[in-house]
């Protein structure tokens, strides 16, 4: 029986293609507030401008993420903003606990979705049909931030409300996909057995490979050409479904799970 329908978040329900706004832009923006939190309560960084912060930032985030594809350990926001202010000449023995705690806070507080964020538009269709139906729905994200903070932008581009019981970050489990330890994450808060689950994404190795490991079935979202010859070239993960967009997902369904649209739960 189908019980749940698992998804990853960034380029599987979040189009980040119609984003208007210069990464630079926007990455700058909302390490301000921390910057100015940190001058005015932590310790006052003269000479440090918003661009060498910024610098120090993606230079963190950068090598954590190398680090990352490595160990599967993922980067977090609040370790990373540390390391930067570190970098950027705050004493290491006046960022304890509380103290990054307050960064991170500033973070968040500041944070502002970039312009043109928005959800697929086969999600705002897609969702509610299998919601209709009973079937939970929940994210796994390799994000660096919190999911506290990702539900910002899930309210914003209004789903949030159609993942009540899962929604799992890497930063907040520690281990990023395809590591089993996120998957059973999610597996265990919806009390469900894997071949109770389809988990559909948009990286072949990461999403559907790791979801096939723990024995779910694994459905590749392909959101162009160059994406699946890049992904295709070094692998032999073959994916249970292949996708262009979340209609072509409930006829998949409709195969495997014969009764799904009679779901009784």
């Amino acid at each position: 029986m189908l019980k749940a329908v698992l998804f990853d978040l960034d380029q599987t329900l979040i189009d980040w293609e119609q984003v208007t706004e210069p990464w630079e832009q926007y990455v700058q923006r909302n390490l301000k507030g921390v910057l100015d939190h940190v001058n005015a309560e932590i310790h006052p960084l003269n000479g440090i401008e918003l661009i060498d912060f910024f610098e120090a930032h993606v230079a963190t985030v950068t090598t954590a993420w190398k680090e990352g594809v490595i160990t599967l350990r993922p980067p977090h926001i609040a370790r990373v903003l540390a390391q930067a202010l570190i970098t950027c000449g705050v004493p290491k023995a006046k960022l304890d606990t509380e103290a990054r705690a307050q960064v991170y806070q500033a973070y968040e507080d500041h944070w502002v979705m970039p312009a043109g964020e928005r959800a697929y538009p086969d999600v705002l269709v897609v969702l509610p049909e299998l919601a209709q139906h009973n079937i939970e729905l929940g994210i796994i994200t390799n994000a660096s931030h919190p999911m506290q903070q990702r539900d910002h932008e899930l309210a914003q581009i209004g789903i949030l409300d159609y993942f009540p019981r899962c929604r799992v970050s890497a930063a907040d489990v520690g281990w990023l996909k395809p590591h089993q330890a996120i998957f059973e994450q999610a597996l265990n808060l919806l009390a469900i057995e894997p071949d109770e689950a389809v988990f559909i994404g948009d990286n072949l190795h990461a999403d559907v490979g790791g979801a096939q490991r723990v024995g779910m079935r694994g459905v590749w979202r392909i959101n162009s050409a160059e994406q699946e010859a890049q992904q295709t070239a070094d692998l032999d993960i073959v994916p249970d479904g292949k996708i262009n967009t979340l209609h072509e997902l409930l006829p998949l369904l409709d195969e495997w799970y014969p009764d799904w649209r009679h779901n009784g739960r």
